[in-house]
Formats: structure tokens, sequence, C-alpha cells
């Protein structure tokens, strides 16, 4: 069964800028995670691409999560199904922005490596695809392998992106 944790950004609490023109944004959502929430098939709902926004980068910073001797973490980030902020287990995430990370294993920062980062399309309520979304569209970091000795810590997400 999948876990769903909310960032302040996905709750609510936190509110993710809008740029004005072609102004580019950028914020930082993070989640602390206890050890019993690093596993297989937990996701973390980080924040969202504001409507009318095309994102340019994305960085991913995290603790050392699995303190195994031979560690097998494993992560994903890209957009999230669903309604942005709906506090929903059936909600999935792919993995447009970064697929099977292995930065947790150690520590680190990992940025996009592919170009469906960059040429994500959204449909519009006609059915077309057209390069930015028409509402609010989660973005999020699923735990595709978990670790063979998970360890809490903390995971970030700071999204740049342009309107």
């Amino acid at each position: 069964m999948t876990t769903l944790i909310q960032s302040e950004y996905a709750l609510g609490a936190q509110i993710a800028p809008t740029p004005s023109a072609a102004n580019v944004c950028a914020y930082r959502a993070s989640v602390t995670l206890a050890a019993d929430q690093v596993a297989a098939d937990t996701i973390i709902e980080m924040g969202c691409l504001p409507t009318g926004c095309q994102l340019l980068d994305a960085i991913v910073d995290t603790d050392q999560l699995d303190s195994g001797d031979s560690p097998t973490i494993t992560f994903n980030v890209g957009v999230m199904s669903g309604t942005f902020g709906d506090d929903d287990t059936s909600r999935t995430c792919d993995d447009s922005i970064i697929d099977g990370a292995t930065t947790a294993q150690a520590g680190g920062v990992v940025r996009p490596t592919l170009t469906s980062a960059f040429r994500e399309t959204f449909e519009d309520p006609y059915g077309n695809d057209i390069s930015t979304p028409v509402e609010p569209v989660g973005i999020g970091i699923e735990i595709e392998t978990g670790p063979a000795t998970a360890k809490g810590g903390t995971i970030g997400l700071t999204l740049y992106y342009t309107g």
C-alpha cells in the first residue's frame, strides 16, 4: 500500500510563488522523515508546478536515508496524478523528472538527466497537449526501492520555473 506524505506546500501552509511575465521563480520544499517512513512505495508530495508555468530545473538534496552496508534505496521525481494537495493514497508519482536516483544511499544532490523533465506536456480542457498546466500540478518524490537499513533524515526539492 502506498504511503502519502505531504510537505507544507502540499498541505497549503506555504504557497509556491507565481511568476509575472517571463520571470523565473524558485522555492524549496523539504520533509524530515522518520526511519519507519523511509520505505518502498512512499510518495512525498513536495509541492507544485503552478498554473501556466514551465519547469526549468529541479534539485533534490537528501540526507543518507539507507545506512546498510549494501544500500539499495532508489527514488523517482515526477508529476503526481490527481489534484494537487489531495490526501489520497491512490495518487501516483511518475518518473518524468528524475528516474532511479541512488543519491539517498549516501546523501547528496541530484538534478534531472532526462529530457522529459523539460518537455512535460499537459492536457487542456479540450484534450490538446500543451506545455504548461491549466491548474497546479503536484510534484513528488517516490521511494521506488526501499532501503537495506532505513535511516531517518531530510529530503528537499527546489523547483525553478517560469510563467
